[in-house]
């Protein structure tokens, strides 16, 4: 108990470890959790009793957490709920920030022990069950104090105190201030990626925590306390979704106990209970059961511990004052009295009350017997009600364990004989005792074994028709077996199942093949490669074949992954994942084809990191969810960390919103719309049929800068004008732009040719009926030179200075 007194330190511990504010040392760390670490230390300005200094508890958060603004708002403002001793919250007593940036906070040491060391004192055979439900609740009912929602999402045995009343969870103001940071940044991007084995996938990666996931925190500790380990051991309840672990099954459960608990571990927020209450009381429900015999025993033995007392405590406090009516635990009713008392001569006046008679001693005790004796037998009628309802409930229960034994033993019998399915509901077969025995039972060790076997003998004879080139009898035997695991849920069976039936669909293609490449060859030859293709099942094939076999999975799988077809196959063969589970399945650890499924959930998380950053969340998803189902099938360990830097970029997708293919963005405000004043859009050209080509010259010349407040006139360039830099285009090619800021065109010696017919020119005479009907305002002036271009005055700007030639 390592609260309850001081820690043995070394000096080399003492040393290493800082102290902070010059007043609080840090003698060693008891945890490294989630949110961050626990330290045991001591504060060196204040002593206890003993003149020793004081315990105290030092918790100091992650870097990520002290580096964000908006967490380190939140976390001052929830500090201040803390400060009061309160049951079952931790008492800070002081917090602060070093140079280096840690943040801490102190906590009152109130004495105890970690959940941690507690479960450290267990081995395999875990805790009691009784003992383990009675910690449970107690702490899901400190969650339920949590403030303000009743939750807490990070959920950790290293950050529970066990005392002597409610257990502590030291982390309350980390938690309750990152679900505040959460909340008040729905879309933040930048939210902590967490690792633990007892905090839920969905918090990991920085989704806000809610009811369910303290489900998924309960029921985590449940299994380390009744099983003695960790539900997935020392993986990450993260690394766990991506590799798709299960936890095996707790023994000392019942089946239905552990059907409960197990949905309380899911990885899946959406199938766990909606809160840990509901999982604790179903969980008892189904337990109880087991215990419902030993119960009735105790409460039999208390009945009658209860009667005896009674008729002890009777007898041994009579009363000594004649006028008592009372007797201990009984009071006597006017009625009894009444028949019980002698007559008298005395009576009361009228409104007076009278003093009750007195009774003598054997009425007394005549009365106390009988009483006894009614609670004596109402007792024993009791606990005989009990005791019958618990040997109906055993018998009944022993007569349906009969009942599944007949109908596992019906079953074996009719597996062995091959009746398997019938028609005839008077001649049941293999399959309808099943159906009766899961009815019962759907967790029973046996009838699971039996149902592996009966879909283990159709597999078996599916094999064996596509050996024989019996392909529509195998396929038709696959899907008889395929309904059988659709309707029980035999996941076991799966694998096989989708290995034969790829095999048989390959076979009827080069069948196929076959009938079409070889119309003149005699019906009973078989070409070279369809026999290479299909093993006879009187003969062992050589290593050799078994050589070719692979090289042709590889190839064909090769073949689909540049075909682009992962998962899904076309008329051009089939998914790679089909050929490389093929073969791994029939050649485990084959490592040419573990390097290319290793390749294609490469090539699987690339399209889903692609679909990320168009915002198409659905393809993503699927994405990720082949790639989750290659690295959990086949160990592929070196793609979890990538594939859990993809989950979180999901999410944080998800916060951003879904982004609709086709949606018109909105278009820009106007002072976003200022565009320089050498604009490089190309104006585009009038066609030639456009009636107004002045108006259409006008609508294809590009806005000026945004300083220009004149409204922009037509550029008319005369055509013996000499411009710079003219080349022929086509009629249907732009032309290029036009710059009002560029310096007007040095004249040259010799005009050039006049431009092609195709070039657009208009040729305008000028006027100054034309200037003032253009420019109202004035705002032209009138050249000395014909045939100049006019521009308006506002338009000329940094013109060169003027030169004296």
């Amino acid at each position: 108990m390592p609260f309850s007194h001081r820690p043995s330190l070394d000096a080399q511990t003492v040393q290493t470890l800082p102290t902070l504010q010059e007043r609080y040392a840090l003698r060693r760390c008891m945890a490294d959790t989630a949110l961050g670490k626990l330290y045991w230390a001591q504060d060196l300005k204040q002593t206890q009793g003993n003149g020793e200094q004081t315990n105290v508890l030092v918790f100091t958060l992650l870097p990520a957490l002290a580096q964000n603004p908006v967490f380190e708002q939140a976390f001052g403002h929830v500090l201040h709920g803390y400060q009061k001793p309160t049951p079952g919250m931790p008492h800070i007593i002081d917090d602060g920030k070093t140079a280096n940036g840690l943040r801490w906070i102190i906590i009152r040491n109130s004495g105890g022990m970690l959940l941690t060391e507690r479960l450290a004192e267990l081995d395999d055979r875990g805790m009691p069950v009784p003992e383990a439900l009675e910690l449970l609740d107690s702490l899901s009912n400190a969650i339920a104090n949590q403030r303000p929602d009743g939750i807490f999402g990070y959920l950790e045995p290293d950050t529970v105190l066990l005392g002597d009343k409610l257990p502590c969870l030291l982390t309350s103001p980390v938690a309750a201030a990152l679900r505040a940071t959460y909340n008040s940044t729905p879309n933040e991007r930048s939210r902590q990626t967490l690792h633990s084995g007892y905090i839920s996938p969905e918090v990991l990666l920085g989704d806000t925590p809610t009811t369910a996931d303290d489900t998924f925190s309960i029921a985590s500790l449940a299994y380390h306390l009744l099983q003695g380990e960790a539900p997935f051991g020392k993986q990450s309840a993260l690394e766990a979704t991506v590799r798709n672990l299960s936890p095996t099954s707790i023994r000392k459960l019942r089946p239905e106990a552990w059907a409960v608990l197990r949905q309380g571990l899911d990885l899946k927020r959406a199938n766990r209970h909606k809160n840990p209450t509901a999982l604790l009381r179903t969980l008892q429900r189904k337990q109880q059961k087991k215990l419902l015999l030993p119960l009735a025993a105790l409460v039999a033995a208390g009945a009658v511990a209860m009667t005896t007392y009674q008729l002890l405590s009777s007898r041994d406090n009579q009363p000594t004052n004649p006028s008592e009516t009372a007797v201990t635990g009984v009071t006597a009713t006017p009625s009894t009295v009444a028949s019980s008392q002698p007559p008298t001569d005395s009576a009361a006046l009228v409104g007076e009350t009278s003093l009750p008679p007195a009774l003598d001693q054997d009425s007394v005790q005549a009365q106390a017997d009988k009483l006894a004796a009614e609670t004596a037998a109402n007792t024993r009628a009791e606990a005989e009600r009990l005791a019958a309802a618990t040997a109906a409930t055993a018998q009944a229960e022993l007569a349906a364990d009969n009942d599944l034994s007949t109908l596992q033993d019906n079953a074996a019998d009719a597996i062995r004989k091959g009746n398997l399915f019938s028609t005839d509901s008077a001649q049941p077969a293999a399959v309808d005792y099943l159906r009766k025995a899961i009815a019962l039972n759907a967790d029973d060790t046996k009838t699971q074994q039996l149902l592996a076997q009966l879909i283990n003998d159709q597999h078996t004879e599916a094999e064996a028709l596509l050996s024989a080139g019996k392909l529509d009898e195998a396929s038709t035997l696959l899907g008889t077996a395929d309904r059988l695991i659709t309707e029980f849920t035999f996941a076991d069976g799966l694998k096989r199942q989708v290995s034969l039936e790829t095999e048989v669909e390959q076979a009827k293609r080069k069948q196929a093949l076959t009938q079409e490449t070889s119309v003149t060859a005699p019906p009973d030859s078989t070409p070279p490669a369809i026999a290479a293709d299909t093993p006879s099942s009187s003969t062992t094939p050589s290593p050799l074949a078994i050589d070719d076999d692979a090289r042709q999975y590889l190839e064909r799988a090769q073949r689909a992954i540049s075909f682009g077809n992962l998962n899904t196959g076309d008329d051009r063969g089939e998914s790679a994942v089909a050929y490389l589970s093929t073969l791994l399945e029939k050649t485990p650890d084959q490592p040419d084809a573990l390097k290319l499924l290793e390749k294609v959930a490469t090539l699987q998380q690339d399209n889903a990191l692609a679909h990320l950053r168009k915002r198409d969340t659905d393809k993503a998803r699927t994405a990720l969810n082949d790639s989750q189902a290659l690295i959990g099938k086949y160990k592929l360990d070196g793609l979890v960390e990538e594939q859990i830097a993809l989950e979180k970029r999901y999410r944080e997708t998800l916060a951003m919103g879904v982004f609709v293919p086709g949606k018109e963005i909105p278009e820009p405000t106007t002072a976003s719309k200022a565009v320089p004043a050498k604009a490089t859009a190309k104006p585009a050209l009038a066609p030639p049929e456009t009636e107004n080509p002045e108006a259409a010259a006008a609508a294809a010349t590009p806005a000026p800068a945004a300083v220009i407040s004149a409204p922009v006139e037509e550029i008319r360039v005369p055509a013996d004008i000499p411009v710079q830099d003219i080349t022929p285009v086509p009629a249907t090619t732009e032309l290029p732009p036009i710059q009002l800021d560029a310096p007007p065109p040095t004249p040259q010696p010799a005009p050039l040719p006049p431009p092609p017919a195709n070039n657009v020119t208009f040729e305008v005479p000028v006027t100054d009926a034309d200037n003032a009907a253009a420019n109202p305002n004035g705002n032209t002036f009138t050249p000395d030179v014909p045939n100049l271009m006019e521009l308006p005055l506002d338009t000329i700007k940094d013109l060169p200075p003027a030169t004296n030639q």
